[in-house]
């Protein structure tokens, strides 16, 4: 079997394309990348590379199946479709993001992967001609060279330079809801109440309370209203993620506890304690969001709403022998333990999370103990090897 990835369209999905290539070609499988920087180069590459009927590309979020010019042919069809490649095309996001493309699939050999559980119940729900199955984030590594051997970076716990930190941007919750108060009012009075519902229970995954409002004010909806619905509803998945994402920076920032932010515009949250919340003041890549968590006691993770999966942020702490410390999800609670593998603050009583991470930071060994018990299952279950594994597993069996 042979793949294509591509590279250089979204970092952070170009870096886990480069992860999953090398776990691919450790299995023995030949590799080759479009890389957005060279378009027009690797593109004509493929032919060259392409054995038919043998041949994978493996994409996230649709990246070379929206409609771009350069991957489609004279004759109107994809690329991928003319040279007989199949697709596997993984979802970092919710389904209802692609509503469209998903209504009308873009070629027809496509198998979807699904990073949360509920998101695959979804897929089946609302596009069941489509093949999905499930298929979690992984850690992303950082190696060193150690003479001819490269070997996984751990710098000693109590070395460390950072005691917690946190990787990912901020988006103004203030921004995102002048937009909404640019609606009717009945439609903001709508999406207002959804998002105060979905703030009291943050358990409930986005697709549950939409519908759930939906069919109060609406009673019966036919599925595929409901589902084209959904999809002009995103805005409320990002205020969500970005206003827990806020609001538990704050609450540590606002209890005297510093927390290194690495990412942009942390400067726009509206905290009294700013101080404690140590800006690199930039978007950072992949690469150094591993590097930090690396140089870091506690890893903290905001999951991005999803109620049946995980965050690479949360196998990529664990890698780096740092403590992981989550808000949980159904399965995350059925592959890690409290303050065994990981430690977990709830979204419900986040009051509390100052004093917890005050607790672990008191307590270095136990933390210690904690983050190699991590590092030793992710290690053996949550590697792109083992996805690399999983997705083989998937299109062949």
């Amino acid at each position: 079997m042979k793949i294509i990835f591509i590279k250089n369209a979204v970092e952070t999905l170009g870096y886990f394309s480069e992860q999953l290539a090398a776990a691919f070609q450790e299995l023995g499988y030949d590799t080759y990348f479009v890389d957005y920087d060279d378009l027009v180069n690797t593109v004509d590459g493929i032919s060259r590379f392409v054995k038919a009927g043998e041949t994978w590309l493996c994409t996230f979020n649709f990246i070379g199946l929206s409609g771009e010019e350069i991957f489609i042919e004279e004759n109107g069809r994809y690329i991928w479709e003319n040279h007989g490649i199949a697709c596997i095309n993984i979802l970092v996001d919710h389904p209802l993001y692609y509503h469209s493309k998903l209504a009308g699939p873009p070629v027809s050999d496509m198998r979807i992967f699904c990073i949360d559980r509920d998101h695959v119940i979804y897929m089946k729900r609302f596009y069941p001609a489509l093949q999905v199955d499930f298929l979690p984030l992984a850690g992303n590594c950082i190696k060193k060279q150690n003479g001819k051997k490269w070997e996984l970076k751990n710098i000693p716990y109590q070395n460390r330079k950072y005691d917690i930190v946190f990787t990912g941007n901020y988006t103004s919750v203030e921004h995102l809801y002048r937009e909404i108060d640019r609606q009717g009012v009945e439609y903001r009075t709508f999406y207002y109440e959804i998002m105060e519902d979905m703030k009291v229970h943050p358990a409930v995954s986005v697709d549950q309370m939409l519908e759930t409002h939906i069919r109060r004010d609406l009673g019966e909806v036919p599925e595929e209203e409901l589902r084209a619905a959904f999809a002009g509803m995103v805005f409320i998945d990002i205020c969500m993620r970005s206003y827990f994402r806020g609001e538990i920076i704050k609450c540590l920032a606002e209890h005297k506890i510093p927390v290194h932010v690495f990412g942009a515009n942390w400067e726009k949250l509206d905290c009294e304690n700013q101080d404690y919340i140590i800006k690199n003041g930039r978007e950072v890549d992949s690469v150094t969001c591993a590097e930090a968590i690396a140089d870091a006691k506690i890893s903290l993770n905001i999951m991005p709403w999803f109620k049946d999966g995980a965050h690479d942020r949360v196998f990529t702490a664990m890698l780096q022998h740092t403590l992981s410390l989550t808000d949980d999800s159904r399965y995350l609670k059925e592959n890690f333990t409290d303050k065994k593998d990981l430690v977990y603050y709830s979204l419900e009583k986040r009051e509390e999370l100052p004093e917890l991470v005050n607790e672990l930071l008191q307590k270095p060994d136990a933390c210690m103990e904690i983050a190699e018990r991590g590092y030793g299952k992710a290690v053996r279950e949550h590697t792109w090897r083992q996805r690399a594994n999983e997705i083989i597993f998937h299109i062949i069996y």
